[in-house]
């Protein structure tokens, strides 16, 4: 019973070390971080040259940062002249380019951004702030606790 018991708890300790894949999202006073497994990222934010909306749609996975979809009101600066179509009221494109496993975005008041992930807001920076987006390796006991 003992070396039973023994066992156990050794098993389970390995089991909360070992590594697993996280997306982990922060800015200076926040923090989210998540397992990887079937993750889709919603970046909203107003475009800061143009003042018109923008929403990305990002698939999260093991490896890496995946682009699918981009959603545009307007037409200017570095937003795209290709549309697809028209959804919603927005331009969209559909995309499949990969973003590798770290992104940056710098965030101001004005673009009233906010981050979902899953259909959940996990992120609205307020003021000025650079928000770092990654897909990294987390003990699983950190990444249950959210941290990383």
């Amino acid at each position: 019973m003992r070396r039973t018991l023994l066992f156990l708890l050794l098993a389970v300790s390995v089991l909360l070390v070992f590594p697993v894949n996280a997306l982990v999202i922060t800015d200076s006073n926040n923090s989210y971080v998540a397992p990887v497994g079937d993750l889709w990222m919603r970046i909203e934010y107003n475009h800061s040259v143009e003042h018109s909306e923008v929403i990305e749609i990002i698939e999260v996975n093991s490896s890496g940062m995946f682009v699918r979809e981009m959603l545009w009101s307007d037409f200017g600066a570095g937003l795209p002249e290709d549309i697809q179509g028209l959804k919603d009221g927005y331009y969209y494109k559909k995309i499949d380019q990969p973003l590798g496993k770290s992104l940056d975005y710098w965030f101001i008041p004005f673009n009233r951004a906010k981050i979902s992930v899953n259909n959940r807001t996990v992120l609205t920076p307020k003021g000025p702030e650079l928000v770092h987006i990654r897909v990294e390796r987390c003990p699983l006991l950190l990444v249950m606790l959210g941290r990383c």
